[in-house]
């Protein structure tokens, strides 16, 4: 059997929470770290995490029964079973257990609700579960809130067309964008949710400069356009192509059964049917079968009386 993992991304962060829902002094010198494979935890998110590993369930075991709070940490490598401090990303988010449910023996699936960033120090404990001295970490706003402001309407507008080129996604995304008031959870927001790389996520985690975390997921959201735009470019070509090759054949097949009904199917165009099957068969190159083909629809163009 294969490794059982621990951590799996159940969904998208799809309900925000208000950030600042704990006050930086409330926040534990010393966090339990629970760490997430192959997703990055913003704060303002709420997520499903299916547990499995014994470390993480003693850690949540005594989190619940002491009404604690946990630090979530992004593994920088899904495959590692037991993951150290080396193994770790430095910055992680500060998180609150809203529900743990027991799915099997050894199964837990947990809702974690995001509350603040932190900066891991130092890993003080390794069992029966990580333990590190952390500390809490403010966005750094700008004087300019002009700006911010420019970034957060810019931020909204390229979600919303976003969102419109993916159909997939349902009609009330739009509406969770625009209900973000607040500029730091609305880039973390759209960032947890964006399709792109972990690495790329978890530096917008690092970014706490507001306005340059702005930018960069301006351009992470950017990006994603113009894949979608090429994306659709894509389809739409390899659609066309299809149709009109299909038309084609469709048109030849009629042509070829009215010449049947008159008689007018001769000899040399049943002796071309022949060879464009044989042609076929013998697996040319597709610039040669091409050049050949497009060869053989001239010939059957060709009235029988003529020269060529």
């Amino acid at each position: 059997m294969g490794r059982r993992r621990d951590m799996s991304e159940k969904g998208k962060v799809v309900t925000p929470a208000a950030p600042g829902l704990i006050n930086k002094e409330d926040i534990p010198a010393v966090l339990p770290i629970l760490p997430l494979r192959n997703s990055v935890f913003f704060p303002g998110g709420v997520l499903p995490l299916a547990v499995g590993r014994q470390k993480t369930i003693a850690l949540i075991k005594d989190a619940v029964r002491d009404d604690q709070v946990i630090g979530v940490v992004t593994q920088r490598k899904a495959e590692e079973e037991d993951p150290g401090a080396e193994d770790l990303h430095k910055m992680g988010t500060v998180a609150r257990i809203v529900k743990l449910l027991k799915m099997g023996e050894d199964n837990y699936s947990l809702v974690v609700q995001g509350l603040a960033r932190f900066r891991v120090v130092e890993l003080v404990q390794e069992h029966p579960y990580l333990k590190a001295r952390i500390e809490p970490v403010d966005d750094k706003s700008p004087v300019d809130e002009v700006e911010i402001e420019a970034l957060g309407i810019n931020l909204k507008k390229l979600a919303r067309e976003v969102i419109e080129m993916m159909p997939e996604l349902p009609a009330a995304a739009t509406e969770l964008v625009e209900s973000i008031t607040q500029p730091g959870h609305l880039a973390d927001l759209i960032a947890a949710n964006v399709d792109v790389p972990i690495e790329e996520k978890q530096q917008v985690l690092e970014t706490v400069d507001l306005k340059e975390r702005m930018k960069l997921v301006l351009e992470l959201l950017n990006r994603k356009r113009e894949i979608l735009k090429l994306s659709s470019k894509i389809d739409s070509q390899v659609k066309g192509e299809m149709s009109k090759t299909q038309r084609e054949y469709y048109l030849r097949q009629q042509l070829k059964a009215i010449k049947e009904e008159l008689g007018e199917l001769g000899e040399e165009e049943e002796e071309l049917d022949e060879l464009g099957e044989r042609l076929k068969k013998i697996g040319l190159p597709p610039e040669v079968e091409k050049v050949a083909n497009k060869e053989l629809n001239r010939l059957k163009s060709i009235p029988t009386a003529s020269s060529e």
